[in-house]
């Protein structure tokens, strides 16, 4: 049997081995690789809840592939090595019970791994546990108890040990060598006497999650810690649900919380047994939203579509631009579905129904599309009455560069579907495009793995939004947003930037982290400035370099390379770089108007208030709208408003000595002012109070400054004021531990400009110095003792030439300070100034050369002179003007102007302190007058200065005294001397007045005094006033007048007056001037004085040649006006500036204006002309007019014909009847037309037997369809013969060489009618079959050869394909298998035949 199965596949191998190759080929259609389809769109639609923000992998194919021969096989896996575990019975963790060859504590289980080496194991034969002697009663191997009491054995049948295992009574176990371990084997050593464990829990817990959505309390979460007097304690171990959530805290039913530290543990405190506790779990992510109300949000943003930004209708650049969006309800929109709702995270699903009143990503794009694509104004937005998920306007959104990004046709502008938090922006910006969005520089999330919709995404300051649209659907497989290495650079001008650039996946990651960033290189980058026109080209390979020459601000922008094409996938990245004028120390160089602006904004608007600046030119910023450095406040008021220091400009101006010239109009140079200004002059006019600054506070100084402007207006404080250098110094912002001893100074500073204010008070340097701080710091502000507030103010040096007047009533006008008003504190330390200029309070108040009105506690002046005319209605006095009934100290002062008031003096009007070492020499009128002053009263005031006795001493006075009515008080030394009640002091010092008045002066020396004044008055002659006795009699502080320049009477130490020997020459200075004309000679003087005596040296008159006239600026004179159309003219006529004569005239004209057109009109906007429009994309070349299209007809474009069965399509298409440009497009459908049969014909004739076919044809597509024809009846056999044999004759068909069957078939069928039936066969049917019959007669007459059976020379097979010589065909694989069967066969008979045989 087995031979003959043997010889069977024999020949069936044969057999096989007979057939080629490729009979076994079988042609198989396999389709081009596909890529695994995108998601439909990623517009505004996040994935599902709980679903991760990914894209969804490839379908597998539903069958696997056949396995390969060389695939490995599947690893097995082995099981753990089997271990030797070695315990005890000791709960105690702190006693060693085993200490060779392996360390085993008590409560522990140690597992040893046993390598066939000696093993041993020595327990502690005895130990103490929690005091209690414990003895070794027993070793236990796998279970079985062996005693060791003499024990000495050593077992062989111990399971999973091959080998033996010992014990004896020392007591140690082990395993000798060469054993084998085949499964796990336990050894516990047991001892006898072991106290029980205290630490099993008094009391066991319940513990259960308060939100198992958040996470879970297991069942192994508890762990036993202690007990305690009457509680055990418990260690707490929760699952939180993911790394978004951690255990904030577990708590009892009485309300107490067990924190956690961790996020997962927190250890609870059991006081009754089953006692149920409740775990509270919180967010372990910061919240990714700031859920409160806000009215408004700053963003910035950036719209782009296929990589570059857009252009908003009105012109706005769509990048990095700063949009205010207001909050607004969108149920005015119809949107209130998807209205913001509180969580309880700051991130997650919604948990309230209260709806959060700030801006959402949702405002933000209906607020940016009605103001940036409809073109409303702000005023308008947000108002829900747009229209604006209807707005189908057709609309040209245009590149940043103008260039035309898309036209929206008829899709809407903003077109949002979907539920709450599952928003799917359907149409964005007028297009159906794929719409990305990232914040800040990540897909926003809403929960783990969970993407944010634009309803969902809160904004907040400062946030930047990226909104992207990309015609190209599969973007964000390898695409998304660009970044550079910082969203902001600001450098210093001449600076160079190097940053580099990086790209974001589209996807999130799921731990809620901002996805990793990835260096990206081959992007165009560009260098843009502030208004982006392009700057230049930047190369680099992922970082890129540029150099900043010039101040001002730009951008740096990186495109893809395939931007503005359907390959774009990556939207633009965009830093701004902020570069700022400067020099090597950090300050910033001002060198022209546009430095200045800048600065101003640096400071003001970036908040740099400690930036440092140098002048390096003249700079004339009269044309700005200045806004001054620093918090621009209205009023300042520290009992009112607070502190304000934290806005103040706390920086540097120096500047060098160069010069503003300003207009200032509401504010001055500085706001706020803790820093510092030196070395700076202005020039121009100032309305703003002020020159320099508004408000001086606490440490700030302004040094050697001049100030040539005049000044107006007030400076708004507890005290209206104005001053020429400084408005209002604030001497409370002092107030605090850190600045009891402030540095705030005027020093060396000159005022040139005449200052004139309505407000209380005015200076030429300083308005007000005001304190509205009352009393002592107190003990829990310093500690255990109080301080007093030494935050006087220093002003020194300082100089005024300028005429200071203030004409509010009441008011003060002081020719270095308005008032001091500090009340606890001491006042201004005023020395070294000097007043030039006339100071006048008209309405009743006082005025004074140096101050005007004295309010503070203390108060200093030295070494002060004033020269001018000094007039106040009410007090008038060269130094203070008003003493308000404080202590005043005036040393080594004088005054040489002229005096005028009601009370008046020549050092103070109305004293009430302490005037010593000074001098008058100027004339002195009032009511209550005195050439020192004009009322003196000396009270009490202990433990100030010394000086509040109120002494008078070592004065005198030159000037004449002269009273301004027939009643006047009036003393050539004091109008009215005070002394008050001296009877019960003791005391006689405090009444001193010592003063000497020149002779003629007044004809008493004081007006009235009180009876027990000491009084040292005396008259002398201008020589004794003059005499070295004199001097002598003054004291240290007079020296001689050796100069001349106080003719010859003693003047102060500090005053310049040198005799002398050998006149030092001045520069000439100009006396007696005649001017010259423009057409005569003038005259002057030129004199030389000496610098020390101011003696005449020499004086020379000098001839001024006439000047000639001087042209100005020309003027324009008879003007026609020109049209847009026809030229105009007008005399151009040049004046002398000195005396107005005409120097020339020239007429001129003036070229035809041109049109001026308005593109909403489409007409000029001067001569209302109608442009002749040139049109281009609907948008007029000539005028920039937009037409507003009136479409035509419809025309059909794009036909596709419907044919018999399919569908057809045609698009109509409106175009505007006046530009001409498509309005709109509509895609028809057109229906099938459906098959247009003809009347058929006969293809199988019917017989009796069978029913015939009757065949119609569409006279359109050719297509046929077939009709059944009734069997003939049984009387109708003779023509169903006939059918029988035309149906043969028909099925001939094209007479091939294989037609002969056929052929006879239908001949047989014929001759075997009767002649009865063949007259059935219509004639055209039997010469079908006659002409058959000669055609294959022609094919197959003698001397044509056939071809090779199965062979082809070159012929087609059906495919198409060539079959070439030799190959084989389908004829020759049949006669292959014949050749195999046959083999087969002959296989069989010889077992058959061997069968029988055998």
């Amino acid at each position: 049997m087995k031979k003959r199965i043997v010889s069977l596949l024999l020949a069936l191998v044969m057999a096989v081995s007979l057939l080629p190759v490729s009979a076994f080929a079988a042609e198989v259609d396999v389709p081009a690789a596909q890529d695994v389809p995108a998601v439909e769109q990623q517009n505004d639609e996040n994935t599902a809840p709980d679903t991760p923000a990914t894209t969804e992998e490839p379908t597998q194919p539903d069958t696997e592939p056949a396995a390969s021969e060389s695939q490995p096989e599947e690893p097995v896996v082995q099981d753990a090595k089997p271990k030797i575990l070695v315990s005890s019975n000791i709960w105690d963790p702190t006693v060693t019970v085993v200490e060779y060859d392996v360390e085993v504590k008590g409560g522990e289980t140690v597992e040893v791994e046993y390598s066939g080496a000696w093993l041993e194991f020595d327990p502690e034969e005895s130990l103490t546990v929690n005091g209690v002697k414990c003895d070794l009663a027993y070793i236990a191997i796998n279970g079985k108890e062996y005693d060791v009491d003499g024990l000495d054995i050593e077992l062989t049948d111990v399971a999973g040990f091959k080998g033996t295992v010992w014990a004896n009574h020392y007591p140690a176990a082990g395993f000798y060598e060469d054993g084998e371990l085949t499964q796990n084997v336990s050894i516990s050593f047991i001892y006898s006497n072991v106290p029980a464990n205290p630490e099993t829990p008094t009391y066991t817990p319940v513990v259960v999650s308060a939100n198992t959505s958040c996470g879970t309390i297991g069942a192994d979460a508890l762990s036993f810690e202690w007990n305690t007097d009457g509680s055990s304690i418990w260690n707490v171990t929760a699952a939180p649900k993911n790394e978004w959530y951690k255990l904030d805290y577990v708590a009892d039913e009485a309300g107490n919380q067990f924190a956690s530290t961790d996020g997962k543990t927190a250890q609870i405190t059991v006081t009754a047994a089953d006692q149920k506790f409740t775990a509270y779990f919180t967010s372990a992510i910061a919240p990714m939203y700031d859920e409160t109300n806000a009215d408004s949000v700053t963003v910035n943003v950036t719209i782009s579509n296929d990589g570059i930004p857009l252009m908003g209708k009105d012109g706005t650049i769509l990048a990095n631009l700063d949009v205010t969006v207001p909050y607004f309800d969108l149920d005015d929109y119809g949107l209130g579905k998807y209205y913001r709702y509180g969580t309880e995270f700051g991130w997650g699903s919604y948990n309230n129904d209260t709806v959060i009143e700030r801006p959402t990503a949702l405002h933000a794009y209906i607020y940016i599309i009605e103001r940036y694509y409809m073109g409303l104004p702000a005023s308008q937005c947000g108002k829900g009455t747009s229209g604006i998920l209807d707005y189908k306007k057709a609309t040209d959104v245009r590149y940043m560069d103008g260039g035309l990004a898309y036209n929206s046709g008829r899709t809407v502008a903003l077109n949002p579907t979907g539920s709450a938090t599952s928003l799917y922006m359907k149409q964005f910006w007028g297009h159906d495009e794929n719409l990305m969005y990232f914040r800040n520089h990540e897909y926003p999330l809403m929960g783990k793995g969970w993407g944010s919709t634009c309803d969902y995404i809160l904004l907040s300051d400062g946030d930047r939004l990226d909104v992207a649209m990309f015609t190209n659907w599969d973007f964000y497989k390898d695409g998304g947003f660009n970044q550079f290495s910082q969203d902001a650079y600001t450098i210093a001008q001449g600076d160079t930037v190097t940053t580099s650039t990086f790209k974001a996946g589209t996807s999130a990651g799921l731990d809620g982290e901002s996805p990793a960033l990835e260096p990206i290189s081959g992007l165009n980058v560009a260098v843009y400035d502030a208004d982006w026109n392009k700057v230049a080209d930047v190369t680099g390979d992922g970082t890129y370099s540029y150099t900043f020459d010039k101040a001002g601000t730009y951008y740096m922008m990186a495109t893809d390379t395939g931007a503005k094409t359907t390959a774009a996938h990556y939207a633009p990245a965009i830093t701004k770089v902020t570069v700022k004028p400067g020099d090597d120390s950090g300050a910033v160089i001002l060198k022209n108007v546009a430095d200045m602006l800048w600065f101003q904004s640096y400071v003001n608007e970036q908040g740099h208030y400690d930036a440092k600046a140098v002048l390096a030119n003249d700079i004339d910023i009269s044309g700005l709208d200045w806004q001054g450095l620093g918090e621009n406040v209205n009023h300042y008021s520290i009992a009112s408003d607070g502190y304000k220091g934290d806005k103040a400009f706390s920086g540097e101006i120096d500047g060098q000595g160069y010069a503003l010239t300003v207009s200032f109009t509401g504010s001055p140079l500085v706001n706020l002012l803790t820093g510092t200004v030196k070395n700076l002059t202005i020039k121009g006019q100032s309305e703003a109070g002020a020159a320099f600054v508004r408000y001086l506070l606490y440490n700030g100084r302004i040094e050697n400054c001049v100030n040539y402007a005049p000044v107006s207006g007030i400076v708004k404080c507890s005290q209206n004021t104005g001053g020429g250098v400084v408005g209002a110094f604030a001497a409370a912002a002092c107030k605090g531990p850190k600045l009891l001893y402030c540095t705030t100074g005027v020093v060396n500073c000159v005022n040139h400009g005449d200052v004139q204010t309505t407000g209380t008070y005015a200076s030429g340097i300083l308005g007000v110095v005001v304190n509205s701080f009352q009393g002592n710091f107190t003990a829990g502000t310093l500690g255990s003792s109080d301080y007093k507030v030494y935050a006087s103010i220093e002003v020194m040096g300082c100089k005024n030439y300028g005429a200071v007047s203030a004409t509010n009533s009441n008011a003060a006008a002081g020719g270095i300070v308005g008032i001091c008003w500090m009340a606890d504190v001491d006042g201004v330390a005023l020395a070294d100034c000097e007043n030039h200029g006339a100071v006048s309070a008209p309405a009743g108040g006082a005025a004074g050369g140096i101050l005007a009105r004295q309010n503070s506690e203390q108060q200093t002046i030295s070494r002060c002179l004033n020269t001018g005319t000094i007039t106040g209605t009410s007090y008038a006095a060269g130094i203070t003007g008003e003493s308000k009934g404080e202590p005043t100290l005036i040393e080594s002062c004088a005054n040489t102007g002229k005096i005028t008031g009601r009370y008046a003096g020549g050092i103070v009007a109305v004293s009430f302190g302490e005037i010593t070492d000074c001098y008058n020499t100027g004339d002195v009128t009032g009511h209550t007058a005195g050439g020192i002053a004009a009322s003196h009263s000396p009270w009490q005031f202990p433990n100030t200065h010394n000086y509040a006795v109120g002494k008078v001493s070592n004065c005198y006075t030159t000037g004449k005294v002269m009273g301004s009515s027939d009643n006047a008080t009036i003393g050539a030394a004091v109008g009215k001397l005070h002394t008050g009640n001296i009877v019960s002091l003791e005391q006689t010092t405090y009444r001193d007045f010592k003063v000497y008045a020149l002779e003629g002066t007044c004809a008493q020396l004081v007006g009235q005094k009180s009876e027990n004044a000491k009084d040292a008055t005396a008259f002398k002659t201008a020589a004794e006033l003059k005499s070295d006795a004199m001097l002598t009699t003054l004291g240290d502080a007079f020296k001689k007048d050796a100069g001349n320049i106080n003719n010859g009477y003693p003047v102060l130490v500090w005053q310049v007056s040198e005799a002398c020997t050998d006149h030092t020459p001045g520069a000439a200075v100009r006396e007696n001037e005649v001017p010259a004309t423009c057409t005569k000679d003038g005259s002057h003087d030129e004199v030389i004085y000496c610098t020390v005596c101011k003696t005449e040296i020499s004086r020379k008159t000098v001839t001024d040649k006439a000047t000639g006239h001087k042209a100005q600026a020309a003027v324009k004179e008879n003007v026609k006006d020109a049209t847009c159309t026809v030229a105009g003219s007008h005399d151009e006529v040049v004046y002398c500036s000195v005396c107005q004569t005409e120097i020339s005239r020239t007429t001129v004209t003036d070229k035809a204006l041109g049109h001026d057109w308005d593109s909403t009109t489409g007409k000029c906007k001067r001569c209302e002309t109608a442009c002749d429009h040139k049109w281009t994309n609907g948008k007029c070349d000539t005028c920039g007019y937009t037409c507003q299209h009136v479409g035509g007809d419809a025309v059909k474009e794009k036909e596709v014909p419907a044919t018999c069965t399919k569908d057809g399509s045609h698009d109509e298409v409106v175009y505007c009847t006046i530009c001409k440009s498509e309005v709109s497009r509509t895609n028809v459908v057109d229906k099938a037309t459906g098959h247009k049969w003809d009347d058929g014909v006969v293809t199988t004739q019917p017989t009796t037997g069978k029913e015939g076919v009757k065949t119609f044809t569409c006279t359109v597509c050719k297509e046929t369809k077939t009709e059944a024809i009734d069997k003939l009846g049984e009387d109708q056999k003779d023509q169903s013969a006939a059918n029988e044999a035309i149906n043969l004759i028909n099925g001939i068909g094209t007479v091939t060489k294989n037609s002969k069957d056929k052929i006879d078939a239908a001949r047989k069928a014929y001759d075997g009618l009767t002649e009865d039936q063949k007259k059935l066969v219509p004639d055209s049917v039997l010469k079908t079959l006659t002409d058959a019959e000669a055609a294959y007669a022609k094919m197959t007459k003698p001397g044509t050869k056939p071809g090779k059976p199965g062979t082809s020379t070159d012929t087609k097979k059906d495919d198409g394909k060539t079959v070439k010589s030799g190959q084989t065909g389908d004829a020759g694989i049949v006669l292959y298998a014949a050749m195999g069967l046959l083999s087969l066969t002959g296989g069989a008979l010889v077992l058959g035949k061997k069968k029988k045989q055998d």
